[in-house]
């Protein structure tokens, strides 16, 4: 467990000086560069606590919707009055075991919402942020080598578009 604490508090560091110069490096010229850098990947820290390859195809697989629970096309007019658009992921609990790659399909239904998906470690500091196109189905495969509770949220959609990912020790065989 020390050796998880000390990968999330290198991820944290690495995290913050990166976000430090690209706040440099942000000016008007910068733009687009900035704009594109928004989302990444694990950086070699973060893959310390959770490794993320494209595609997916071993293990078991899980699939994570996005939901529009209240939008403006159908209603409640009540409700999307009252606190405009409301989505969700579904499921919005996961459980996986530590070093067992796990498929997980990111899927957005919506045909004319963008959203997100940011996982964070154990105190918050973003892992990975992905970008879910309108109406795009993608698949990672996730190994997480530290145990404990990962968020993950849509960025966009906050405070209500949330979820965790609970990590369990080793499955014993």
């Amino acid at each position: 467990m020390a050796l998880c604490a000390a990968a999330i508090l290198l991820a944290i560091a690495e995290r913050d000086a990166h976000a430090a110069g690209s706040a440099a490096k942000n000016t008007p010229a910068a733009g687009n560069a900035a704009n594109a850098a928004r989302y990444f990947m694990p950086d070699a820290a973060a893959s310390k606590i959770v490794t993320v390859a494209p595609g997916g195809a071993g293990g078991p697989g899980i699939v994570l919707v996005t939901e529009a629970v209240a939008v403006k096309e159908t209603g409640p007019k009540a409700t999307v009055a009252h606190f405009g658009e409301v989505y969700a992921f579904s499921p919005a609990f996961l459980a996986v075991h530590r070093d067992a790659p796990v498929r997980i399909t990111l899927w957005n239904l919506q045909p004319d919402d963008e959203h997100d998906f940011l996982l964070e470690a154990p105190g918050g500091r973003a892992l990975m942020h992905l970008r879910l196109a309108p109406l795009s189905k993608t698949a990672y495969e996730f190994t997480f080598h530290c145990e404990g509770l990962f968020d993950y949220r849509c960025a966009v959609h906050q405070p209500e578009m949330n979820g965790q990912i609970l990590v369990l020790p080793p499955a014993s065989r």
